[in-house]
């Protein structure tokens, strides 16, 4: 009975454990003083990608260029899911090629500057992919894990100022590495993430850091 009881505490123990997990891990996070109203409205700029970064021959394989629109998106859509006024980096884009400029060719206080003027946004987020790789395989039998890792950071623009940063990396872990930690990812574990599961996972995460003002 001693023993049963023991298995029955680990058990419990183990559950809870896994309840009191965060969502997703967010690494090198930082929130300065945000003025009020200063995240009314952000304005998404196109997301850049780290220039190491080479497009797979793999047939299935994510363009490192798709790669940046799909987390720039994933980013618009959980914020506009948690009520934050979004203008999306489509946008960003129509205006930036308007007058001949590319989003790796502008600084934060001129994409400030256009974001204000052209949408009235009380802040810019700017965001780099720096690793993208689909899993292979299935998602019940997968040979190699997805792995992302992208940061984003957010100004207000006025006056220009970085306000807050964050960063997510993350290679999927197996259930049987670690129990815990593998029960963190959608599905609980029990299956293997596409790279976009992995990138909107980690982009809701984030978003939820955000402390703006309704």
């Amino acid at each position: 009975m001693r023993v049963r009881g023991l298995v029955a505490c680990v058990a419990v123990l183990a559950l809870a454990a896994c309840s009191a997990v965060r969502p997703a891990p967010v690494v090198q996070g930082q929130t300065l003083k945000i003025p009020p109203g200063g995240l009314k409205r952000i304005a998404i700029l196109p997301f850049t990608y780290r220039e190491t970064m080479r497009p797979s021959s793999d047939a299935g394989a994510t363009s490192p260029e798709v790669a940046a629109e799909l987390v720039a998106r994933f980013m618009t859509e959980a914020m506009a899911k948690r009520g934050i006024e979004v203008i999306p980096a489509s946008d960003l884009s129509t205006a930036l090629n308007a007058q001949g400029l590319k989003p790796v060719d502008i600084n934060p206080r001129t994409a400030s500057a256009l974001a204000a003027t052209k949408f009235g946004a009380t802040a810019i987020m700017v965001g780099q992919v720096t690793r993208y790789r689909e899993r292979e395989g299935e998602k019940f039998g997968s040979t190699s894990a997805a792995s992302v890792a992208f940061n984003t950071t957010i100004y207000i623009t006025d006056p220009v100022q970085r306000v807050w940063s964050r960063q997510f990396d993350e290679t999927q872990r197996a259930l049987s590495e670690n129990i815990v930690n593998a029960r963190r990812y959608p599905g609980g574990g029990t299956r293997w993430l596409t790279a976009a599961e992995l990138a909107q996972w980690g982009a809701q995460s984030m978003v939820g850091t955000i402390p703006f003002e309704r």
